[in-house]
């Protein structure tokens, strides 16, 4: 490797960019970076916050079928060829932030916090992440509802019915 000096260049080691890059995992109240910072990243999914109590917006919720998990499947194999502003600019995959302030919203912020925490009276408004939704293809009312955190998409609903949004967004 060149150390250096007049027309040399130095090879950058992987090591060293590896080390400068750190990935926690969410912890709640701690702040990610802003989406302009990760607009140009490709999704990656984690599952550490997905609602498993069997409701209507739950993984497990009994009326899912096959074709669901596989819609959910092959919509996030689609979605992480994709850069996250390419997934909110074209409205195709409906990628955008859920406002709890909207009257044609069915969840509210405690709903987002019981996902999160079992003790969600200690979370602050202000410190939940932003959360999102996304089209899944399959299904014309299939959304997966979720956050970012450090360029990671945290799933945590599965609004196979358009539950959040009735009217439709």
């Amino acid at each position: 490797m060149a150390k250096g000096g007049k027309g040399k260049f130095k090879i950058a080691n992987p090591q060293e960019q590896l080390d400068k890059v750190k990935i926690d995992k969410y912890k709640i109240g701690e702040k990610g970076v802003s989406f302009y910072d990760i607009r140009e990243m490709k999704p990656v999914f984690a599952f550490d916050y997905l609602s498993l109590n069997s409701s209507d917006l739950c993984y497990d919720c009994s009326t899912l079928t096959l074709e669901d998990y596989l819609g959910l499947l092959t919509a996030l194999k689609t979605n992480s060829q994709f850069t996250y502003n390419d997934l909110r600019v074209n409205k195709y995959y409906r990628f955008h932030p859920i406002n709890f302030d909207e009257d044609n919203i069915s969840i509210k912020r405690k709903d987002f916090k019981k996902a999160l925490s079992f003790k969600p009276d200690e979370i602050p408004d202000d410190e939940l992440p932003t959360l999102y939704q996304f089209d899944l293809h399959y299904h014309q009312k299939a959304r997966a509802c979720g956050f970012l955190y450090k360029g990671i998409f945290y799933l945590v609903w599965f609004d196979r019915n358009h539950i959040i949004y009735p009217g439709g967004k």
